[in-house]
């Protein structure tokens, strides 16, 4: 493209104000003659970054990063100079040079997106309401107690069962099998077969309200995929969106927390109760690039996820991220039902009300757990509870807040303050030797052999070669026995695909994975035949392994303290105790070298 004249832009800051730049990005207040908000580029809870109108620039007094509306575009979107002004220009109704040919197919690609998707979430939306097609629809949103005010506030639709209709629809709109093939509506296998028929439709739609993509759910019964979205295309990445943030705006820049609950209906169930500021991550896993767009306009979060394993797990998970940037966090419970959607089925509004419990703050909840989920009177269950909320302190920026936290926890476990100070300094020591060590090998992609890879790594590979396997394997093996960090990420691939019903697709499992290193390995375990053989045995004997290993750690740390005890003077009691759960080791790992002696395929 052509050099940018000084005109342009002049054209562009005369028609708008940084301001009205910014804010769409950032909540800002007046104070002192500027405007002020919390800055987008760093961690921060009392506001440094600054607006200020009549000379066109931001600044930040925190991390000193400062400039015009341009410079603002360019860090928020990650684009360059040139695709900041075309994006300001366009807002300003600005006419630009001429475009290279590939940006203007770039941008005539994603524009014609746009408007399909908003003009087909108008159609689904319309079948819906009104036509006779949609009864089934409209009949299952009324079971659900779905106020039909919140089929129109979230712009809810009805996919037909005809299999043409959707093709057909589209073509008389004059799309191009180019442009539908683009744009995630249809098989991969066959360009006119709809992804999404006899479904109910929920549009996911940008900050600004932009339909970029569909969650769907099955109504025909005879699906296995119950729930499935659209899959990423030109105009939507999953981890970039968030279900109901558009419908949830106005309400969290008036000062809201944002509340994330697990699923679609449930963040309509929360808005119909009248918590107007819920949301959903599109799947279990909260990502890097969701908080940092709720940052824009809220710094608290309150996560409102099932009450089940998996929920829990994604709402620590969630509580350490925000936590990480910054944002006061805090967690929601029912006692009632597993969901908000399940809830207000089952009693109405008034009773999700006044099921929610008071918010607890995010530490205390996982201190919490994890104390219900160890025995604190002995050592080992309170070293237990510390490392389970270990990454929290981790994630805590501050000194101030991190020995309020230790405080706490030194407290409820009854345990000097520095002792677990102690116990954090050389953890975080450890910690950092390792990544040095990491940051000094990884100088690249390495190719996969299945001869040097952990037990761990290998049971996951074969499990995302066989994803059948996955529902069983996930009660014999849990993420936390996994000691290998690229299997703990697959495993949570895997379990993300399993909750979105997306895993029937090796090219959905693919795009879930952000790591290089891991999207590699199982891009390549695909095309290799060692994965795919003999995969209930392979998973069986990987299982007892990493069970074994397990339960190796777990009786070297119960010998070290049977030693201790019978040094110190511990009560018959106690010792009794360790000595029970001696037999108890013993025993399960006698147990399982016979089974790897009665069924082994590898050498690992």
């Amino acid at each position: 493209m052509a050099k940018i004249s000084d005109d342009v832009l002049d054209q562009i800051k005369a028609r708008l104000s940084i301001s009205e730049v910014v804010s769409e990005y950032v909540t800002l207040s007046h104070r002192g003659g500027r405007l002020w908000g919390l800055c987008p580029f760093h961690q921060e809870k009392t506001a440094s970054f600054s607006v200020v109108d009549d000379q066109g620039f931001y600044y930040c007094f925190s991390c000193k990063k400062g400039g015009s509306m341009f410079d603002f575009i360019m860090e928020m979107e990650k684009v360059p100079f040139v695709e900041s002004v075309k994006m300001l220009a366009s807002k300003a109704n600005v006419e630009l040079a001429e475009e290279s040919p590939d940006e203007r197919q770039k941008r005539d690609l994603n524009e014609t997106l746009y408007e399909l998707y908003d003009k087909i979430a108008g159609s689904f939306n319309f079948i819906l309401l009104k036509a006779k097609q949609g009864e089934k629809g409209r009949q299952y949103l009324l079971q659900r107690n779905v106020h039909p005010d919140m089929w129109e506030r979230f712009n809810l639709g009805y996919a037909p069962d005809d299999p043409a209709w959707l093709y057909d629809f589209l073509k008389k709109q004059h799309y191009s099998d180019e442009i539908l093939s683009q744009s995630g509506l249809f098989s991969q296998k066959n360009a006119t077969y709809p992804l999404f028929r006899d479904r109910l439709m929920f549009p996911i739609r940008t900050w600004q309200g932009k339909t970029v993509a569909f969650g769907a759910r099955d109504l025909s019964g005879t699906s296995k995929a119950k729930y499935i979205n659209t899959p990423e295309t030109s105009i939507y990445s999953k981890k970039h969106n968030l279900f109901g943030l558009y419908e949830s705006l106005d309400t969290i820049k008036k000062g809201q927390h944002a509340i994330l609950c697990e699923g679609n209906f449930d963040v309509v169930a929360m808005h119909q109760s009248g918590y107007t500021n819920a949301m959903a991550p599109l799947g279990t896993s909260f990502t890097e690039e969701q908080i940092k767009l709720l940052r824009r306009y809220c710094s608290k979060v309150t996560t409102l996820f099932d009450s089940d394993d998996a929920g829990q797990s994604a709402t620590a998970k969630a509580l350490i991220l925000a936590q990480r940037f910054g944002m006061e966090n805090k967690v929601l419970r029912l006692t009632k039902a597993k969901d908000a959607a399940e809830l207000v089925e089952k009693e109405g509004e008034e009773a999700l009300k006044s099921d929610l419990q008071s918010p607890m703050q995010g530490f205390h909840y996982l201190v919490n757990n994890a104390v219900n989920r160890y025995d604190t009177t002995t050592s080992k269950g309170k070293s237990a509870v510390f490392t389970s909320v270990r990454p929290y302190l981790d994630a805590t920026e501050s000194a101030i807040e991190k020995e309020a936290l230790i405080k706490h926890l030194s407290m409820l476990l009854n345990v000097d303050e520095s002792s677990i100070i102690d116990d954090y300094l050389r953890g975080k020591q450890f910690v950092a030797k390792r990544d040095v060590r990491t940051e000094v090998t990884d100088v690249g992609i390495r190719a996969l052999n299945p001869a040097t890879i952990s037990v761990d790594l290998y049971a996951m590979l074969t499990l995302v070669n066989n994803r059948g396997l996955y529902l069983q394997t996930r009660y014999k093996l849990v993420v936390e026995d996994l000691e290998d960090k690229e299997a703990e990420a697959l495993y949570n691939v895997l379990e993300d695909a399993a909750r979105e019903d997306v895993g029937k697709n090796d090219e959905y499992i693919l795009q879930m994975i952000d790591d290089p290193q891991l999207r590699s390995d199982v891009a390549l375990s695909f095309t290799m035949e060692e994965f795919k053989m003999a995969p209930q045995k392979v998973l069986n004997e990987a299982v007892n392994r990493i069970r074994l290993r397990n339960y190796e750690k777990k009786r070297v740390s119960n010998k070290r303290l049977l030693d201790i005890s019978l040094s110190d003077g511990t009560s018959d009691d106690g010792i009794e105790d360790l000595l029970r759960e001696k037999t108890e080791i013993d025993a399960k790992i006698s147990l399982l070298r016979q089974a790897l002696g009665q069924d082994t395929i590898t050498g690992r």
